[in-house]
């Protein structure tokens, strides 16, 4: 005959396993809801700028609303960014713009926590703590933004037949999108060793101040004149308002590998 004594181990073990459940679920739904205001937010912003956002093509569900309170309640449900947003892991999550003149897309990626998985993210920052070899986990966003630079021919896709026969003639005329090749950042001064030496591209750059720009921002340029055509008043007052929110912006021609021959 069973007696409460035969079930000690199911006794702690079950609870134990929904708690890991429970803990698993409810990461999940915090990075998908963080995710989830991101896309609203700044769904009109990228709206402005691209005639295509999101992996649908759906425009943002809150972006009438001006106050943070209603706009983050409007994204808090599951289904708040649906069209704009893609779980690619449960910390991972991409998002698509093209339609701009002389860019052909934009891609997006939000890294967040392993909220769903405690003991890896505690042993991950444990490790990055300890180790400087061994990077921190971190929370943050990644645009890449792809410029046709006179491939329109190549990039723009076609749907028929119809549209193939007639793709030279559809770009006849436009204004050239080219550009001179270059490699030029502005980078957070905490980021220039790191990102010499995980990219090539901005490993052919020099480093220097410049009086425009914060004291904790510096320039990595191959030349002094793109410096002054590309750091505009707008662009010192966006990496100032950002403060330690902003890593780095990269414009370059250069692969992030160094290329083997």
């Amino acid at each position: 005959r069973a007696s409460p004594r035969d079930f000690y181990a199911e006794a702690i073990i079950v609870p134990f396993i929904i708690f890991l459940a429970a803990l698993h679920i409810w990461g999940r739904r915090k990075n998908r809801r963080k995710a989830n205001v991101w896309a609203v937010v700044h769904a009109p912003v990228l709206e402005r700028e691209f005639s295509y956002v999101g992996i649908d093509g759906v425009k943002g569900r809150a972006g009438g609303s001006s106050k943070p309170e209603e706009i983050v309640e409007a994204a808090s449900g599951d289904e708040a960014a649906e069209g704009l947003l893609k779980e690619k892991m449960a910390q991972e999550y991409i998002t698509y713009a093209t339609g701009r003149q002389n860019v052909a897309f934009l891609d997006v990626k939000l890294k967040l926590y392993k909220r769903y998985n405690p003991l890896t993210l505690f042993l991950e920052m444990a490790f990055g703590f300890l180790f400087e070899s061994i990077k921190t986990p971190k929370e943050y966003m990644e645009a890449t933004a792809y410029a046709f630079d006179g491939r329109e021919k190549d990039l723009v896709p076609v749907k028929s037949k119809a549209e193939l026969d007639t793709k030279d003639s559809r770009f006849k005329g436009l204004p050239s999108s080219g550009y001179d090749a270059c490699v030029w950042a502005v980078v957070h001064k905490e980021q220039m060793k790191a990102l010499r030496d995980e990219r090539y591209d901005v490993s052919l750059t020099a480093t220097k101040d410049h009086k425009n720009l914060p004291p904790w921002a510096s320039v990595m340029s191959e030349s002094a004149e793109v410096t002054e055509a590309l750091l505009t008043k707008k662009l010192v007052e966006v990496v100032e308002k950002a403060g330690d929110a902003f890593e780095y912006l990269i414009i370059t021609d250069q692969p992030d590998d160094k290329p083997s021959k």
